[in-house]
């Protein structure tokens, strides 16, 4: 019996129980022709003040109000705009009447690379797309660091990067995880689709252990399985195809080239150390 009220406290380690992927509802999102879609259950967060965001039935990229969410004063690059999509999140309730142990997030995001120097690339062309997701990344996570250690950075990215070969377009699913070492935190998996030369989709899921410890004692109390089930059958049910302006895009992008495919390893790129105000510097791949 899994209930999301909490009576008594669990001992070992405990499988919490989240929605059934059965009873999951297909959503369709037509962005100026091209269709994605996917499975989803129904929002039910662990709070129920969390409200849902689900995308409408059909955008044009034209009239979308992309934002910046620039900071200068961490002094990344101002190369982002985006518009969120799809927030959703599961409980996953332990057994009789030990309450939510865990909960899976879910964000879908379109992401617009701006205000690049060279602006003559194609989020079709493998090279480019790899490049600007490494380019994200370092955005998103290089500024993370823990100035009681020494400023190291507290994540580690990309991690278990998997090309995802049943899309009509180049696509990868990834992972971004907490230097243990350093600072403790979630580990937040990604999956990236272009949809056309400058816009992308970003699905980001973040599992959840409501206990204050390290991946490692939490995963000896609650087991992440589910969660990671659940993630796994969405991620299995998304498909994605191409408008005739996109595949006549990507047509071109890829024109001359002999292998369109992803690379198949990305090992975690390398961030310089940042002094105490956080300096920027650039991403170093080598």
């Amino acid at each position: 019996m899994h209930v999301r009220y909490k009576l008594r406290k669990p001992k070992g380690l405990i499988t919490p129980k989240g929605p059934r992927f059965s009873n999951a509802k297909t959503i369709h999102c037509n962005i100026d022709g091209t269709v994605i879609q996917f499975k989803l259950p129904k929002h039910r967060p662990r709070l129920t003040n969390n409200k849902p965001v689900l995308p409408a039935h059909s955008y044009s990229l034209n009239e979308i109000i992309f934002h910046s969410s620039h900071q200068r004063e961490l002094k990344v690059s101002n190369n982002w705009e985006t518009f969120r999509l799809i927030e959703n999140a599961w409980a996953f309730y332990g057994p009789w009447f030990t309450g939510s142990l865990s909960e899976l997030i879910m964000y879908a995001t379109l992401i617009k690379p701006v205000n690049y120097e060279n602006n003559d690339f194609s989020l079709f062309h493998p090279r480019a797309f790899e490049k600007i997701i490494g380019d994200y990344l370092t955005n998103s996570f290089s500024t993370h660091t823990n100035e009681f250690m020494e400023n190291k950075h507290e994540y580690i990215a990309p991690l278990n990067w998997k090309p995802l070969t049943k899309f009509p377009m180049v696509a990868v699913r990834l992972q971004v995880e907490p230097d243990i070492k350093v600072a403790r935190g979630t580990i937040r998996y990604f999956v990236f689709l272009p949809i056309t030369d400058k816009v992308m989709i970003c699905i980001q899921f973040v599992p959840s252990q409501f206990l204050a410890m390290t991946q490692e004692e939490l995963d000896k109390r609650v087991n992440r399985s589910s969660m990671l089930e659940l993630m796994n059958n969405i991620i299995d049910s998304i498909e994605l195809t191409l408008s005739p302006e996109a595949q006549a895009q990507q047509k071109a992008a890829l024109t001359g080239l002999d292998d369109a495919s992803l690379i198949s390893d990305f090992p975690p790129l390398k961030w310089p150390v940042v002094n105490k105000e956080n300096t920027f510097k650039e991403l170093d791949n080598e």
